[in-house]
């Protein structure tokens, strides 16, 4: 029988101490601080895999240049049981790095992760040559940002250096996304069903999933059809079906005030009055972005939802009163709590829901100010477990006092440091 260490016979001293370390682990009966240390060990090695796999990637495409029946992809993908996508992005991560050699040195040092390559690849793949040379000459400076940065702050600095390469804070990518948007259909011989494939432009993207998602909340909120697939299939099922009641017109009318479709963009209020600055947050909710003109722009023309942050990165109160929290609340909070609002707690902020820290029958309003989501687990500790919620300050700092006195406090930044 194989061991782990004999897979990885001949990896560096520190691998090989992280495999003993893992192979004599025992998960069941480990502690908090020891499953952390555990995960530093599994980090430790996927940043050793990761980078022989990219060597190997890099191979591979050499020997593909001169043997044309070596498909690097189909390799990857058949060998690694990854999608097709997933291999692409294996290609893409080799050739990134031989464009970017002091970035691979820090790749193999371990100092920054592939999801740092990936992200610059994103970024220069809608690069012309020019501009992609640019940035190609700012290596030593890309280097520090990446091995200093996450990988979301150093896309936001990458972004930041192409907007002043192009000096239109990114207006001229969008100008070239918008000529490359298409649309195909065809008829699949086996199924009989069209098939339907296409880009867009991030606005025009936003736009449309705003308004399909609207669409199928109109349509689907109190029932779905009887037909409609309850696994994986349900989201696109449903999708589908606002699709083609979009185009033959059994959706909302134009005319109706809901049927406005709804884009929600998170901005920070120094970036959307002023510009864009080392600390600039924008997110779309999606993984594409948009130039501050245009989205000042879609603002004026109040088809976008802006959620504005204060400078310490909170939501700036945006609702009324009520009973229940609404749409756009539970949107602030999704954004400073991606996770419930506990420490260490990693449930997905879309399986929580919003708790008054002041209770309502209490007096407790549906403000900003007194609401934080929280998983099921600890929704019941509150309500039924003795739990004490306290929130303080422009910080929004959660104090957790249990039952035997003890109490722990955190912000919103801690919830997110683990996810």
């Amino acid at each position: 029988m194989h061991t782990a260490y004999d897979v990885f016979h001949g990896a560096p001293s520190d691998i090989s101490s992280s495999i003993d370390y893992l192979d004599a682990f025992h998960t069941d009966s480990s502690t908090e601080p020891q499953v952390r240390l555990a995960l530093t060990h599994v980090a430790s090695m996927q940043s050793w895999l990761d980078h022989h796999k990219v060597q190997l990637t890099r191979q591979l495409l050499a020997l593909a240049s001169t043997t044309p029946s070596i498909v690097p992809q189909q390799v990857l993908a058949s060998i690694g049981n990854i999608t097709r996508t997933e291999a692409f992005r294996e290609v893409n991560r080799a050739n990134t790095l031989r464009l970017f050699p002091t970035l691979e040195q820090a790749f193999v040092d371990g100092r920054i992760s592939s999801a740092h390559i990936d992200a610059i690849t994103r970024i220069a793949f809608h690069l012309d040559d020019s501009a992609r040379q640019q940035l190609t000459d700012r290596g030593a400076w890309i280097n520090t940002i990446a091995t200093h940065a996450t990988p979301d702050n150093f896309a936001r600095a990458l972004k930041s250096e192409v907007a002043r390469i192009h000096n239109d804070d990114g207006v001229s990518v969008l100008e070239r996304q918008r000529t490359d948007i298409t649309l195909k259909h065809w008829v699949d011989r086996e199924s009989g069903m069209f098939c339907v494939n296409g880009r867009l432009d991030p606005e025009s993207g936003l736009r449309f999933i705003g308004r399909l998602d609207n669409t199928v909340e109109q349509l689907f909120h109190a029932a779905v059809p009887t037909n409609c697939p309850t696994d994986d299939r349900k989201h696109g099922h449903l999708a589908a079906l606002a699709l083609v009641a979009l185009v033959d017109g059994s959706a909302l009318s134009s005319s109706s005030p809901n049927s406005r479709a709804e884009v929600s963009v998170v901005i920070d209020l120094h970036t959307l009055t002023r510009g864009l600055h080392d600390k600039s947050v924008i997110h779309t909710g999606h993984d594409v972005e948009l130039p501050i003109e245009t989205i000042r722009r879609m603002a004026c023309e109040a088809e976008i939802i802006p959620i504005v942050l204060d400078s310490k990165g909170v939501v700036l109160d945006i609702g009324r009163a009520s009973r229940l929290a609404t749409r756009y609340q539970r949107k602030a909070l999704e954004v400073m709590y991606p996770t419930c609002a506990i420490e260490y707690c990693n449930i997905p902020n879309a399986q929580c829901q919003p708790h008054h820290i002041r209770y309502w029958r209490d007096d407790g309003t549906t403000d900003m100010h007194n609401l934080i989501p929280l998983c099921p687990e600890h929704h019941r500790c509150v309500h039924e477990g003795g739990w004490k919620l306290s929130l303080h300050g422009e910080s929004r700092q959660l104090c957790v006092t249990y039952p035997d006195g003890r109490s722990l406090t955190s912000s919103p930044s801690d919830s997110q440091r683990d996810t």
